[in-house]
């Protein structure tokens, strides 16, 4: 049964990511991204400045040998490639491609004609799960939620393709293929297809405990499966992203932030309605796994449990016209902060110089019974993620980080898009513009992650169980 519902859309898939009327040079593509990267890229000109570009160097000779063979639409990935020289997360491109409407047509088309009935999936799925491994990408096997649809993902020679098993979309039918991926060195890479049925290349991977898969875009996909474990049913089923707040017993209480990319909006309306669980809590559990960041929506609610003066912070920025303009965007609404920079990046081109200069921050009083706060943190902990954790701990000495370390994206932050010459392709590059302080990389956090105060292992299956026994024994 396996092979009988795989066989039906492997012939089909190459057509739905090939069909599109490109316009787009990668040699091109790949000559501007050099020429950006090479102007705005503040951990490049550090290397430069201590001499360490022999294999930078050697790299951009062999990929501008490589780009004029490389198809249009395998151009993000090619360029994703070259990045990924840096180690750097906040070092990247992603697509938006551009289709006709007839494209699109043709690409709906053909989804819906290649339709999988549900009960083979089910087969399939049922099949794969006896038989799945322990370790490793395996574990994205089995049935997932992104708030509209739910997902089943299978397995086929070294394929995993991701089907809708029901939607809430009047316009999307059980059956439909939503995404296939490889297995990477990063985790996984492939095609997803969007609801108005656009294919586009991601990146991806698993994270807490194999029940959070996050995509390029800021998709999230929860894993379905028995409310018995706490990962799973700490999973806002409506909108992946949105926090989960649950009291666990007298003493704890758990608060999940999967995503500081969520709506703003709902985010704090998910806050208020739960202000007096959190409040009235002796420890506060913030589970942060899988959190690969967003933006600073956690000064939201950091003076629960504030005790001290945060203190100020400045970076260092590499001065470009394209900083320029990220910065004096944001100087129109904090240019006390923002426009001095401006005027510095404007007499030093090409330098490096000394970044926003943040303020210290004191925190309103706030009544509450917190006693402990305890984050939990994994590798998928990046980026704001990793910037709450410095900042809750500067902020509070009631704070202690348990789990296993951050993803380590944290640097070289505040990150600048532009839009690359690439035609229907629609690249963009995003690259960070400042170093999180002016000891970078020095004293930087990018190769460890953030260390926790108190490690727990990753055969210890309910890591917050393990907290309300710490916190018992403590």
């Amino acid at each position: 049964m396996k092979k009988v519902i795989l066989c039906t859309v492997i012939t089909f898939l190459n057509s739905l990511v090939y069909s599109q009327t490109e316009q787009c040079d990668c040699a091109v593509v790949y000559d501007e991204l050099l020429q950006k990267v090479e102007a705005n890229y503040i951990a490049l000109a550090q290397q430069r400045a201590a001499g360490d570009t022999v294999a930078y160097i050697a790299r951009t000779k062999s990929f501008k040998k490589e780009a004029p063979s490389i198809l249009p639409s395998d151009c993000t990935k090619f360029l994703q490639s070259f990045l990924n020289y840096f180690e750097d997360e906040h070092l990247f491109v992603f697509e938006q491609p551009i289709y006709s409407e007839q494209e699109i047509t043709d690409f709906k088309t053909k989804i819906k004609d290649k339709l999988v009935s549900v009960e083979n999936i089910q087969t399939t799925l049922d099949y794969e799960k006896n038989m799945v491994e322990k370790n490793g990408l395996d574990g994205i096997i089995g049935k997932w939620t992104d708030g509209d649809s739910e997902i089943a993902i299978i397995k086929d020679e070294g394929y995993y393709r991701a089907y809708i098993l029901k939607s809430k979309l009047d316009s999307v039918e059980p059956g439909e293929l939503k995404a296939q991926f490889k297995s990477s060195k990063k985790g996984f890479d492939g095609i997803y297809y969007t609801y108005g049925y656009a294919p586009k290349y991601v990146e991806g991977a698993i994270y807490k405990e194999k029940t959070l898969l996050v995509l390029t875009g800021g998709l999230y996909w929860g894993k379905i499966g028995p409310l018995s474990n706490r990962e799973i049913a700490m999973i806002n089923r409506e909108d992946v992203k949105l926090p989960v707040i649950q009291k666990l017993d007298e003493d704890n209480t758990l608060f999940a932030i999967p995503s500081f990319l969520a709506d703003y909006t709902k985010f704090i309306q998910v806050i208020t309605d739960n202000i007096d669980l959190l409040k009235n809590t002796k420890n506060l559990i913030i589970d942060i796994r899988g959190n690969i960041g967003g933006n600073a929506i956690y000064f939201s609610f950091i003076d629960a449990y504030a005790t001290k003066t945060l203190l100020g912070s400045q970076g260092l920025v590499l001065a470009s016209k394209d900083t320029q303009e990220y910065f004096e965007r944001l100087a129109k609404n904090a240019p006390e902060i923002y426009q001095p920079v401006v005027e510095r990046i404007k007499k030093n081109r090409g330098k490096i110089i000394d970044g926003p200069k943040y303020p210290d921050r004191d925190f309103p009083p706030f009544e509450s019974k917190i006693e402990n706060v305890a984050v939990l943190t994994d590798n998928g902990s990046m980026s704001a993620a990793e910037s709450f954790v410095l900042h809750s701990k500067g902020a509070s000495t009631k704070v202690k980080t348990f789990g296993s370390p951050t993803g380590g994206v944290i640097d070289y932050t505040s990150i600048h898009m532009i839009k690359l010459d690439s035609g229907s392709r629609n690249i963009y590059f995003g690259y960070p513009t400042s170093t999180y302080h002016k000891n970078i990389p020095q004293k930087g956090l990018n190769q460890t992650g953030i260390f926790p105060d108190v490690p727990i292992r990753d055969d210890v299956k309910d890591k917050v169980g393990f907290i309300m026994r710490y916190y018992r024994q403590n």
